[in-house]
């Protein structure tokens, strides 16, 4: 039987296609092993608390080249930034965002577009 054409009806006994069977089909429910595959060790311990901000900061290279940005989240440890336009920023800067209590040397941990998270060292 080929495929149907347009304006015809799904014959009653038409099986499902394999794709769909498998979609719907039960999943097993997980094992320990998967559970504790997911809760890494490196996630034992809890994240620092963050505070959400909207707040204007700037980001110094070592050679004096300074970025404006905004803070979207900051902790004692670390902060995300947002930049108007997708940057690359060298391994440390310096972050200067006084209107939040955040400022010092930091690494660049993660950059995705115009976002990146820094830890302050």
């Amino acid at each position: 039987m080929g495929p149907r054409k347009f304006g015809q009806k799904k014959s009653a006994n038409a099986v499902p296609s394999s794709r769909i069977a498998q979609a719907v089909a039960p999943q097993a429910a997980p094992t320990s092993d998967r559970i504790a595959q997911a809760v890494s060790s490196k996630h034992a311990t809890p994240r620092a608390l963050r505070g959400t901000a909207y707040r204007e900061a700037s980001v110094v290279f070592e050679s004096g080249y300074s970025l404006r940005c905004i803070v979207l989240d900051y902790s004692k440890t670390g902060v995300r930034l947002r930049f108007p336009t997708n940057e690359v920023l060298p391994p440390r800067v310096i972050v200067k965002a006084g209107a939040v209590g955040v400022s010092g040397p930091a690494r660049v941990v993660w950059q995705h577009n115009s976002e990146v998270g820094l830890e302050l060292l």
